[in-house]
């Protein structure tokens, strides 16, 4: 099997300073995965991205956010300065031209997937896209790639049924907005986003009442697992909801939205996984892809300040995507008490009340 690592240097070129979403980040993982010879390894392969076209970033997103991430990464270059998109969002000179390299590397990848040159992939690209909806850059955020990679996947290549999971430690409120009321392509996508409780932790959206309307109603699962939530508490998401539902569901591609920032030394968060977390709980969502999807999985890169944790967490992962179970862990960390009660007493027993008129499986 071959899994793909997509990157290219333009990624480093959307630099916007003394910022936690650095250039940093994807130096380090890079850096990592050359330490430990993985990109020698034949089983891998690195992927040069494209350019996705304005049409396919139309997909999702109004023109006037076209217009203005242009304008102003225009503006960036003509004055020297970052710029602004809001108070979490910044813009350097070549932000708009790696943004649309930053979705054309997933779309590269799910090409190469669907062709059969990989078996699945892992895009190392920034700037990264979850917190973005249809009209508004957000959260670090600018193309929104996960959600342009589904609707290009049910628009050109004729794809029926998508999985998104987004484990980010910051619900992907971008994504869900933009799928709540479904698919405008009419392709069938089910959403499941797991983060820490909106209540403490940016953006504070993403509660279980949060289901989607119309085409999408009972399609966005939110898992607003408390601060300290350790690599227990996701596995419990995945054997009691996201298990029985993709089973019924029958997913035949998975995309993944990969946050690193669950690291319970994460800067920005409140959360306890280890750095073998995220490739644990891949683990078990790559039973369902060899199940459904003959697969095809694609993660994307997301959140993740911690330089040298996320490194290892993502080497873990791609690890996991070439059935290599020979991770790098550090010491097992278990969830309170007084959050797996939580848990097991109360979220979980909503969270399927909630979706039990729209899934048999319940």
């Amino acid at each position: 099997m071959t899994t793909g690592i997509v990157y290219d240097d333009i990624y480093l070129l959307h630099r916007i300073g003394n910022h936690v979403e650095s250039h940093h980040r994807l130096i380090g993982i890079m850096d990592f995965l050359k330490e430990k010879k993985l990109l020698d390894n034949p089983d891998f392969k690195l992927i040069t991205p494209r350019k996705a076209t304005l049409d396919q970033i139309r997909y999702v997103h109004e023109d006037s956010l076209i217009k203005e991430v242009k304008e102003v990464s225009e503006l960036a270059e003509k004055t020297g300065h970052i710029q602004s998109l809001d108070l979490d969002t910044s813009v350097s000179a070549k932000t708009y031209e790696a943004s649309l390299y930053s979705v054309g590397g997933n779309l590269q990848a799910a090409d190469e997937i669907l062709n059969g040159n990989l078996t699945n992939a892992f895009a190392a690209v920034r700037p990264p896209g979850h917190h973005s909806n249809s009209y508004k850059c957000a959260g670090f955020c600018i193309f929104n790639n996960i959600a342009i990679t589904a609707e290009y996947l049910f628009r050109e290549k004729g794809i029926k049924r998508i999985a998104i999971v987004d484990f980010d430690a910051h619900a992907g409120n971008g994504t869900s907005d933009i799928f709540y009321n479904g698919s405008k392509s009419g392709g069938e996508l089910v959403m499941f986003d797991s983060h820490q409780d909106g209540r403490t932790l940016y953006p504070g959206t993403g509660f279980i009442g949060e289901i989607g309307t119309k085409k999408g109603e009972g399609k966005i699962i939110n898992y607003p697992m408390p601060p300290r939530a350790a690599d227990d508490v996701i596995m419990i998401f995945f054997d009691e909801i996201i298990s029985p539902m993709l089973y019924e569901f029958r997913p035949e591609f998975i995309l993944i939205s990969a946050g690193f920032d669950t690291h319970w030394t994460d800067q920005l968060t409140g959360m306890g996984w280890t750095y073998q977390a995220p490739a644990n709980y891949l683990k078990k969502i790559k039973t369902i892809a060899e199940e459904f999807a003959q697969g095809r999985i694609l993660i994307t890169l997301e959140g993740g300040y911690e330089i040298d944790k996320q490194a290892r967490a993502v080497y873990n992962c791609l690890k996991v995507l070439n059935n290599d179970d020979d991770l790098i862990e550090e010491n097992p960390i278990e969830s309170g008490k007084d959050v797996l009660n939580y848990i097991n007493d109360k979220l979980i027993p909503a969270l399927k009340d909630k979706l039990k008129p729209y899934w048999n499986c319940f």
